[in-house]
């Protein structure tokens, strides 16, 4: 399995929203996320996805207030 993470979506009111993916390909991971997105009524226009590696430890942050 992939890791994926999207910081650039739709999201309800005019503030950043991430999600984060685990597929076994990036179609699969963008067809997923689609999905979840209509699920709670979120547009699906065109978003970004971004592969996380796993082979090493690491932090990442997503979204930290600063716009």
């Amino acid at each position: 399995m992939r890791l994926f993470y999207c910081r650039d979506h739709a999201t309800r009111y005019p503030v950043g929203g991430a999600s984060i993916v685990l597929a076994h390909t990036p179609e699969e991971a963008r067809e997923l996320l689609s999905k979840r997105l209509a699920s709670v009524g979120l547009d699906t226009a065109p978003f970004t996805l971004i592969e996380v590696s796993t082979a090493d430890p690491r932090a990442i942050i997503l979204r930290d207030g600063d716009y």
